[in-house]
């Protein structure tokens, strides 16, 4: 792994967008890695150890896919000259793919950027007009999909290949030249909207992390990690995916999360590190009745979700292993930080086990984290201020959006919104981070993040609809579940709200319950009272439903299938 360039004098001022991309007053063009692009990975790690296993994928039936650094290489290379002799798409035009967790779609990540094409990652389950937006604001030429994604749940998509039939590229022509600057993947900011802002991420961002990821985890060849999280989140693709493929290590990734069959995928697998999300914890705990993890399991990372104490409690109790909590954005390319895997007994029972919200652990390699006053001063040690992030793996931008990015670069930080406080532990040198509320109106249901102000104008727009608006109640498997209020126009019954909610968000996120309100509570400006809406439908689910005879129907138990 690489190490830091000595710091340069800097000459002049810097911007604020410069500044969000120095680590410790590195500038990025100054390289972290050896490797400033995944794809210059995967060509290292196939010229000196390609008969590896690097993915092994579980299908429906049990059955197992294995390839190597190898063959991934020669694939993706096969998919890159595909995509420019038959399909005729250039060097830096963007296609979209709608991938699952599968060989097909893995081999088409990597085989877009080798082309020198940017990627946006689409949901398959998406509503259409939100695949269309997307793939329209990043002028996408073409969407693919897998052939285990039907043409139903995608027909404007180009069915993939198999890379084994196509023809084996001229050595010549076999990648494009890529630059570590250039824009690699575009993912959504938020899971379920039309509306969201869309993230550049450039082939750099995504090295750094791999190497962050690497370092923090001490992943080397050999090492096993099991994910189930879908790949077209920023965590299910990172870390579970590109994060292993940097390290040269080895990943199973299964199509999904079944509690039935997931402990008996710990004992074939054996790695040493498992993604979750805490729902995946919970529908363990509550179904794994005699756990036994295999030998050489180290512990779980956890993310996307809060971790609750009584969670990490219960599985270190249960299943004798540790949760290290994991925190980032799509904007930072997935983690920011992370708890050491180090720590003693004593030291993780403290800042996980014995408090009232478990700590996100501490920065990790290439970037800095900082809890900031809203007059831009860094917080004392438990004071709460906003989270802000800088660093080598922060966003190039916002798609199309400058206003956005300036906003989310002021002052030379990136600004995730997230309220928190540094936590000194007498043990470690350097502060730990306890995530304490939020900033902005967003849920995190089962892990995918939805914007409670896009539901919000949903259902404003339903017919007989005078008032609406949405809260996120805690939930033990979902993390965090909405709940919509619904005020109706007077004269006729209950709106029917739930076609358009359909239309526009995924099943697993919509509304458990819809309730009908006289009016929503809002200050003399306007704005949502959302706490007082949230005080006021929890009570109402204490007291008994009263809203319409078409509740939301809900959700079936959690799978982060839908997971970031």
């Amino acid at each position: 792994m690489g190490s830091p360039s000595p710091t340069s004098a800097v000459s002049s001022p810097r911007t604020d967008a410069e500044l969000a991309h120095t680590y410790r007053g590195v500038p990025s063009e100054d390289r972290l890695t050896p490797h400033p692009t995944l794809v210059s990975w995967l060509a290292h790690h196939a010229r000196t150890r390609g008969g590896a296993p690097f993915l092994t994928t579980v299908a429906d039936d049990g059955e197992l896919t294995t390839l190597s650094y190898g063959e991934a290489d020669r694939l993706s290379r096969r998919l890159a000259r595909w995509l420019r002799a038959e399909l005729r798409v250039a060097p830096g035009r963007t296609v979209a793919l709608a991938p699952v967790n599968d060989p097909a779609s893995i081999v088409a990540v990597l085989g877009v950027l080798r082309a020198g094409c940017p990627l946006l990652l689409l949901g398959p389950q998406d509503p259409a007009d939100r695949r269309r937006q997307q793939a329209g604001a990043v002028r996408a030429q073409l969407v693919l999909r897998p052939p285990s994604v039907s043409a139903e749940a995608v027909p404007e998509a180009v069915v993939l290949p198999d890379p084994r039939s196509l023809a084996e590229p001229d050595d010549a022509a076999a990648d494009s030249v890529l630059p570590p600057d250039q824009d690699a993947l575009f993912f959504a900011t938020s899971g379920s909207t039309a509306a969201s802002k869309l993230v550049a991420q450039s082939h750099y961002n995504a090295a750094v992390n791999a190497e962050a990821l690497g370092r923090h985890h001490g992943l080397r060849p050999g090492d096993r990690l099991l994910g189930c999280l879908p790949v077209h989140h920023v965590n299910g693709l990172h870390f579970t995916v590109l994060g292993v493929l940097a390290a040269g290590a080895h990943v199973l990734l299964a199509n999904g999360f079944d509690p039935l069959r997931y402990p008996r995928l710990l004992q074939r697998f054996r790695p040493r590190i498992a993604s979750v999300v805490p729902s995946v914890l919970e529908a363990l705990l509550e179904t794994w009745r005699t756990p036994e993890l295999p030998p050489g399991f180290g512990y779980f990372v956890s993310a996307a979700a809060p971790l609750t104490t009584r969670t990490a409690r219960a599985v270190r109790d249960r299943f004798g292993a540790r949760v290290l909590q994991g925190y980032g954005l799509t904007e930072t390319v997935n983690f920011s930080t992370t708890l050491p895997a180090d720590l003693s007994d004593d030291t993780y029972r403290r800042l996980m086990l014995d408090t009232d919200v478990p700590t996100i652990g501490t920065a990790l390699f290439g970037n800095e984290v900082a809890v900031l006053t809203p007059e831009g001063e860094r917080a004392a040690p438990g004071q709460t201020g906003e989270i802000c992030v800088r660093g080598h793996n922060v966003m190039s931008r916002y798609e199309a959006n400058p206003a956005a990015t300036d906003e989310a670069f002021a002052g030379g930080w990136f600004h995730t919104q997230d309220l928190g406080m540094e936590v000194a532990d007498p043990d470690r040198a350097e502060p730990f981070i306890v995530v304490t509320g939020r900033r902005k109106n967003i849920a995190k249901v089962g892990g995918e993040t939805v914007s409670l102000d896009e539901m919000d104008r949903v259902l404003r727009a339903v017919p007989r609809v005078r008032d609406a608006a949405c809260a996120a109640l805690p939930h033990r498997f979902l993390g965090e579940e909405i709940v919509a209020a619904v005020v109706p126009a007077p004269g006729g019954g209950p709106p029917d709200v739930l076609p358009a909610l359909a239309a526009a968000f995924r099943p697993g996120v919509l509304p458990r319950r819809v309730e009908l309100f006289d009016a929503i509570p809002r200050t003399r400006t306007g704005k949502v009272l959302r706490r007082e809406l949230a005080d006021r439908l929890a009570a109402t689910a204490r007291d008994g439903a009263t809203g319409p005879p078409h509740p939301a129907p809900a959700p079936s138990p959690p799978s982060p299938r839908s997971a970031p």
